[in-house]
């Protein structure tokens, strides 16, 4: 075992300190990957090294590096290498974390975790709620709680309305779906020059549905949109939810943690008046997949919708001042995503981690500022929470299909070198080249690289055209 141990150790370790001379994405389509990995078990075992051979050669190089300095093509994760640790000595103990009394020690761990979390949003003491595997997941446990607090038998859930704006992840509006809510009764409120969700839509929206004789239950604000960054007015939200009864859910997935910043902290105001946040470790906070996290102001609304309690758990129930995760959430059978988050923040301290946070916004800004002094370029959407939308806008190119066609190309381009992995969007109809700049091994300098990329693909289509 140890043996095999130090050998995985090693070929980690050399793949996470070989980052920049490797490829930031490589992919092979269905059928190359079908004729290098698919074949039958066989009967007798294959020596170890000649397994790990082959992954190394068929598998592992096939993949986007989600942790390389060019990966800017959505929010990543790029976990330190100590959360990866904890998450290897997860595995290795396989700790059953979905009940109190076999898993005590673990699972102090993750409350401790939570109420971190708790904390760093200014949430109220009682706050708590469950690691889950990620913010999907998170959101949907927050939408079934909701739901069972409104409507406990299910007698009303064909006239129950959700709320989200028209930059929400796809997340909430799946998590709905699954929660029984019809398709017709989800509404994506409209938002605002800066694309954050207009309250003033918001309060119309939810006088129409109720003069319409629906139950509006839930609205879903977002703190830093996939799209953008962009961070809905969470105080404003809080208040047409106080004053309506509706249950505000915070999608703060990644932006979350950016509450661990003056800067951050400042924008996200108003988070910690929500009946429940999702929040994804996995992100930016540095640990690897899969970790998300659902905080509940009050936890015994989770409790409420998910407690079960048949004959073969009866000697696992919580006693008082336990708490069975299973009791929160729709797993039994759960890991320990605490223990990575844990060793990782105990490890570096929250002074690294403010510092490795503020410097992925500042990478944003810096490639924003590089663009805005060119003529040729044009900023969607300026950097917010290390998010940055902008074209390319040539002189005398004015038809929106020729500049979309045109920015299509440049990101077909930029990533076909595999260098570097960005990302699309579209804004107002408009197709907009995208920059992620979390990566916590990502400086100015790899800023300058993609950038002298993509105005030499831009050159390139010039030329060619």
């Amino acid at each position: 075992m140890r043996r095999l141990g130090h050998r995985i150790t090693d070929v980690v370790a050399e793949h996470i300190a070989t980052l920049r001379d490797q490829p930031a994405q490589r992919s092979l389509d269905r059928a190359d990957t079908k004729r290098l990995i698919a074949g039958p078990p066989l009967a007798h075992g294959t020596d170890f090294e000649e397994l790990l051979r082959f992954l190394q050669e068929r598998v592992f190089p096939y993949h986007a590096r989600e942790p390389h300095p060019h990966f800017m093509g959505y929010i990543p994760s790029s976990p330190t290498f100590p959360a990866i640790l904890g998450d290897w000595l997860a595995t290795g103990y396989n700790f059953f974390a979905g009940v109190w009394t076999v898993a005590s020690g673990p699972n102090e761990i993750e409350l401790v975790v939570l109420d971190w979390f708790r904390q760093w949003l200014g949430m109220p003491e009682g706050t708590s709620g469950l690691l889950t595997s990620g913010g999907s997941a998170a959101t949907l446990t927050a939408v079934v709680a909701a739901r069972h607090a409104r409507d406990v038998n299910g007698d009303l859930l064909s006239r129950l309305v959700v709320y989200t704006s028209d930059q929400a992840h796809s997340s909430l509006q799946r998590a709905a779906w699954i929660a029984g809510v019809p398709r017709t009764n989800l509404r994506a409120i409209e938002t605002d020059g800066d694309y954050r969700m207009r309250v003033d839509a918001l309060r119309s929206a939810v006088e129409a549905d109720r003069a319409a004789g629906l139950i509006p239950f839930l609205v879903g604000a977002s703190a830093g949109t996939t799209n953008t960054g962009a961070v809905d007015p969470l105080d404003e939200i809080a208040e047409v939810c106080s004053r309506e009864s509706l249950w505000m859910h915070v999608d703060a997935a990644y932006g979350g943690f950016a509450a661990l910043t003056p800067d951050g902290a400042k924008k996200l105001r108003g988070i910690e008046r929500a009946d429940s946040v999702t929040l994804d470790p996995h992100k930016w906070l540095f640990v690897p997949f899969e970790c998300g996290c659902i905080l509940a102001r009050d936890p015994r609304k989770l409790e409420e919708a998910f407690s079960v309690h048949p004959e073969y758990l009866t000697d696992v129930r919580a006693r008082e001042h336990e708490v069975n995760f299973a009791d929160h959430g729709e797993q039994l059978t759960r890991s320990s995503h605490a223990l990575k988050v844990w060793l990782s923040v105990r490890y570096f301290g929250l002074d690294a981690i403010r510092e490795a946070l503020a410097r992925g916004v500042e990478r944003a800004e810096y490639a924003e500022r590089t663009l805005r002094a060119r003529a040729d370029f044009e900023i969607l959407s300026p950097a917010q929470f290390g998010v940055l939308c902008f074209r390319a806008r040539p002189a005398g190119v004015d038809d929106a299909a020729e500049l979309d066609a045109l920015n299509e190309r440049i990101n077909a381009r930029v990533n076909g070198s595999g260098r570097f992995l960005m990302s699309s969007t579209k804004l107002r109809g408009r197709f907009s080249l995208r920059l992620c700049t979390h990566v916590h091994r990502m400086t100015e300098g790899d800023i300058d690289e993609v950038i002298a990329a993509i105005v030499a693909a831009l050159e390139s289509e010039t030329i060619s055209s």
